[in-house]
């Protein structure tokens, strides 16, 4: 998922996207423990989106 993909959702939209992307997150990190994991770049890329939903997130908090 790019930025700017990001910057155009809405408030409750990314409050959604990041509450996904933890269950995600979550279920491939279960995944891996038990060594079931097909992909292990899938968690590395959930990752990823987590932690730029969080940091846009971030950024429009300090804004207001």
């Amino acid at each position: 998922m790019q930025p700017n993909d990001i910057r155009k959702l809405g408030a409750e939209d990314l409050e959604k996207k990041e509450g996904e992307l933890r269950d995600k997150v979550a279920r491939l990190t279960l995944k891996r423990s038990a060594r079931r994991l097909d992909k292990p770049s899938e968690l590395i890329i959930a990752r990823k989106d987590l932690a730029r939903v969080l940091t846009i997130a971030n950024e429009r908090g300090k804004k207001k």
